[in-house]
């Protein structure tokens, strides 16, 4: 049997359990005005692109070759970094690559310093590459205000791969 009812302001129809296909659902024509939750989630969606593209387009977001440059490595070992996770990027399509955040170079200047960043990107390995970002950039109250870019400057690893860990629990619980 075949029934309708109305999902989120939109008009469903519903097959009995016992019919085969039950367990779809479609949506009938509906004129309908679309409800102001999804019109201002398609707003923030947008401003969250343009976001992407201004970060992905500034001077301190570098391509592999200049990021090997600046660590004195060649491309091939950047981008085996970066696969192994040792290394922090963000995808800026398929046709302009991925972009490095320069402060990274900073971060794994040394021993110690590298295997605090490698730790902490370990920690935050479930978690997509802009949540990663926003993880490194916010200041986190975990780490005294600093962001983990900050503490990790200042050498504080452990405190830094705690605060990812919590993060990734929970998605943006550092925040």
């Amino acid at each position: 049997m075949i029934t309708s009812s109305k999902l989120g302001g939109e008009r469903h129809q519903h097959r009995d359990s016992e019919e085969p296909g039950a367990k779809h659902t479609e949506p009938l024509e509906s004129d309908a005005p679309a409800p102001a939750i999804e019109v201002a989630l398609a707003g923030a969606y947008a401003r969250a692109e343009a976001s992407k593209i201004e970060i992905l387009g500034r001077a301190d977001m570098l391509t592999g070759e200049q990021l090997a440059q600046r660590l004195g490595l060649v491309r091939a070992t950047v981008d085996n970094r970066r696969v192994a996770g040792k290394l922090f990027a963000l995808d800026f399509g398929t046709k302009r690559g991925v972009r490095y955040p320069a402060w990274q170079c900073d971060l794994i200047g040394e021993t110690a310093g590298r295997e605090s960043f490698e730790s902490v990107m370990r920690a935050l390995a479930t978690v997509s590459a802009w949540s990663r970002y926003r993880f490194f950039t916010r200041a986190s109250p975990a780490l005294g205000g600093r962001t983990p870019i900050e503490a990790l400057k200042r050498g504080h690893g452990i405190e830094s791969v705690k605060a990812a860990e919590t993060w990734a629990s929970g998605e943006q619980g550092g925040a």
